[in-house]
């Protein structure tokens, strides 16, 4: 009954009687309710108010610059560039128009807003809908410019439109006829003649949206085998993948073949997910595939893992990060809104898991100041539907659910080249690149000064949650980022959807708790064309971050490594070098240097274990977003920035600096005393690190033969491997990956005897355990992922 008055009172909202109740109706109904938020939403809420009166104020400017006659060249003059002749704007207007009529539609059905039922505003809204169908959206016109406008972005549009007004039936007829002929098929792209692409197969993202539209015209054309068609359409976006687009068995999301985008069309397909589940469970199509418990699974491991604080890292952002409208905060907070919305259908367990994940989440993020739910600056909207809105409200008021801490520890996904580590104080994500990813993506005029961004940047997450939002893109040295090796090549503009790959095959690594062995062998040819290359590894130790690098090459000009390019709060932030303060110089054989920005909370430490000639240089830099995204402001914006570079010579040269990311002057001066590990290797053949305090060894051995430890031969595998070994409470424990994913086999020997295997991963067979402990690793089709083992050690003499 509860689900039938719900459903009644969402159809109420839009014309005020009840339809008959059928299978299309109910349908309707539990899209309306998406769209204008459940019945038992207090409407009264201050957050929800700010919503509706931001939405009603767009939308009364939008009504009195509009253009309503029949014969009306626009509707909307800053909307109006249908003729573009190289049809990118002209597809964008088209969806632009949409978007508006979209908002319109909503300010008249949502109960609650000053514009409800207003006729003059209903009257507007279907002038513009019969407006846009008669002249530029309409079945048997050739698409120009981006397809996306017109198989997903217009037509979702216009199809909420229509689940929230009773247009008349000419009008409606028009626009589902046009959406039907350009998107005949969900599953096929559509040609520009309407045809549709056989050879042209949707996946990801876009096969889920165009299976919404598919489903949303079929509801309301009243078609059952529409319906059906979009709702089996998800079928291949259920699945994991071992290549190409979708979720992989590690995690990882990719897009465009050779691009992570869990946080980008990533977020879309979450978005689809929740949507699609919520709408078709309990209806007359219900989703029967077995594999959408994946969906579930892909919310615990593809995309939960990822958020730091509430915000999705612009490491799995791919081109949004050109965006200045797209923080990983406000794409953070939406995608958290998905996965509130997905644990309505959710198991029992799942949801509540969802559900304190979230509310942890909210709780850290500090980014929207005193109300996670409030929009930015306490003007405009959320970017959220007042369904997600509810939904959110109340996981932070109910006392029952507990807040999720950030959970410690190395997470790789080595099927996109990337990797997250968290500690108590802190989180670091690494990006990188390989023959398998593109170390960046460029389209549609987007993300035009990405060269650097997989090319091994290391960005750390502290106290201070806005350091990558902001202006940072805008104004950062793009070829200086943190954590790279660069010649500062890379210039001119970058080719459309071409691939940049990384041409080495060692990258990846292996985690192990909070240790974690992480390299990448790298070659610019790919790239920019330099003939810069070199081998790095970051080594996660607890606390800690430890980055080697060796076997540097040559580029294409003076070749540094970037320990640190930081956003600060103001020029005002302190930064010393062996206790001296040095924001601007250089310092030959430093040990260490602190970062501090007290009005942001930074604090973060930076030791040269082996001594290290180093550049600081503190300065404000400006820039334009229109450099990055031709659609953007050519307005120059301005940051500042502390950077701290270690400069390399001609050939051969290496590096080594630990990071202390939450660390005090003092305790950083100490470290540098007494750092707690030793370096035992650091060439072209292996890195390898022992940390003296947990006991624990990690290696990156970077081709067949050993890896020391005391100056004596420690570990030896057959080819190429990463390496964690940890001694604990009378037990060995082992974790070995082969990162260049191309070995079948991988022989490993440790000079260190074992009393007894206790558990070994499939795919582990112990070949000898005594005088030393020899494997084999069957790592075919592993796509880099680790192995553990752990064994018992053998009793010291005269112990029990």
């Amino acid at each position: 009954m509860r689900l039938i008055h719900r459903l009644a009172l969402a159809a109420a909202f839009v014309c005020g009687a009840a339809h008959a109740e059928d299978r299309f109706d109910a349908l309707r109904g539990r899209w309306q309710e998406q769209l204008l938020g459940a019945a038992s939403l207090d409407r009264s809420d201050p957050d929800v108010q700010a919503q509706l009166q931001a939405r009603a104020r767009a939308v009364e400017g939008w009504l009195a610059r509009m253009n309503a006659a029949p014969d009306a060249q626009y509707l909307w003059d800053d909307a109006a560039a249908f003729d573009d002749p190289k049809g990118l704007l002209a597809s964008a207007a088209v969806t632009a128009n949409a978007l508006r009529l979209r908002q319109m539609a909503l300010a008249y059905a949502t109960p609650g807003s000053s514009l409800h039922r207003d006729a003059a505003l209903g009257k507007a809204t279907l002038a513009g809908l019969d407006w846009l169908v008669t002249h530029h959206y309409r079945a048997g016109k050739p698409a120009i410019g981006n397809w996306w406008d017109w198989q997903i972005g217009t037509p979702l549009y216009l199809l909420d439109v229509l689940s929230l007004m009773d247009a008349p039936a000419a009008v409606r007829g028009r626009t589902l006829a046009a959406v039907n002929w350009y998107v005949p098929d969900p599953r096929h792209r559509t040609r520009s003649d309407g045809a549709t692409r056989v050879k042209d197969i949707e996946t990801g993202a876009n096969l889920l949206d165009k299976a919404l539209v598919a489903i949303l015209s079929g509801m309301l054309g009243r078609d059952e085998q529409r319906v059906a068609l979009g709702r089996d359409a998800i079928g291949p976006a259920l699945e994991l993948v071992e290549q190409g687009d979708g979720f992989y068995r590690d995690g990882s999301f990719l897009q465009h073949t050779y691009v992570p985008y869990t946080g980008s069309y990533g977020a879309v397909a979450l978005a689809d997910f929740s949507r699609l589940v919520q709408l078709l469970s309990h209806s007359a199509w219900p989703i029967t595939d077995p594999r959408a418990s994946n969906i579930f699974l892909w919310a615990r491991d593809s995309y939960a893992p990822w958020f730091i604080d509430g915000a999705m890292p612009d490491a799995v952002r791919g081109r949004k990060i050109a965006t200045p409208t797209q923080s990983e905060h406000s794409v953070g907070r939406s995608m958290i809104a998905y996965l509130s919305v997905l644990a309505e259908s959710a198991a029992p367990a799942d949801a509540a898991a969802l559900r304190s994940s979230i509310k942890g989440w909210m709780a850290r993020d500090r980014s929207f100041g005193a109300s996670y739910l409030a929009a930015p600056g306490g003007v405009g909207t959320s970017g959220l539907s007042l369904f997600e809105l509810g939904l959110l409200k109340k996981i932070a008021g109910d006392p029952a659910i507990a807040a999720a801490p950030e959970p410690h520890g190395v997470r790789l996904y080595a099927a996109m080249d990337r990797a997250i580590m968290r500690a108590s104080a802190y989180a670091a994500v690494l990006s990188m690149a390989s023959p398998r990813i593109s170390s960046f993506e460029s389209g549609n005029g987007e993300n035009l000064q990405a060269w650097w961004t997989g090319m091994g940047v290391l960005s750390l997450y502290t106290a201070d949650q806005t350091q990558f939002g902001g202006d940072f893109w805008a104004t950062v040295d793009s070829r200086r980022l943190p954590g790279t090796t660069t010649d500062r090549s890379g210039g001119g503009r970058p080719l459309a959807w071409k691939m940049y790959p990384n041409t080495e095959h060692w990258v990846g690594g292996v985690a192990q708790g909070s240790y974690a062995a992480l390299g990448m062998a790298f070659s610019m040819r790919g790239v920019t064309g330099s003939p810069l290359q070199g081998k790095k590894s970051w080594f996660m130790l607890g606390e800690r971050i430890l980055a080697l690098g060796a076997d540097l090459g040559d580029g294409d000009g003076p070749v540094e490594t970037v320990v640190e390019n930081r956003k600060l709060s103001s020029l005002q932030a302190r930064f010393v070098v062996d206790g001296v303060s040095l924001p601007n110089g250089r310092k030959a054989a430093a040990r260490w240097a602190h970062l501090s920005d007290e009005r942001v909370g930074s604090s973060i430490g930076y030791v040269f274990p082996q001594g290290a000639d180093i550049v600081a240089e503190q300065a404000q830099r400006s820039g334009s977003w229109r450099a990055l995204n031709d659609q953007q402001s050519d307005k120059q914006v301005r940051a500042s920035f502390q950077t701290l570079s270690i400069p390399h010579g001609v050939g051969g040269s290496s590096y080594a600096y630990l990071l202390l990311p939450a660390a005090s002057e003092a305790t950083t001066a100490q470290a540098a005393r007494e750092p707690g590990l030793r370096i035992e290797a650091n060439d072209g053949r292996v890195a390898a690190v022992f940390d003296t305090r947990a006991n624990v060894y990690a290696a990156n051995l970077w081709q067949a033969g050993s890896a020391p430890r005391n100056g004596r031969a420690y570990v030896n595998a057959s080819g190429p491997a990463a390496v964690v070994l940890a001694e604990e409470g009378g037990e060995l424990r082992l974790s070995v990956a082969d990162p260049t994913q191309q070995q079948q086999v991988i022989e490993l020997t440790v000079a260190r005897p074992v009393s007894a295997m206790l558990t070994a991963a499939p795919g582990v067979t112990v070949l000898q355990t005594a005088p030393q402990l020899r494997l084999r690793i069957a790592t075919a089709r592993a796509a880099g992922g680790g192995y553990a083992a752990t064994f018992a050690l053998p009793l010291v003499s005269g112990s029990k």
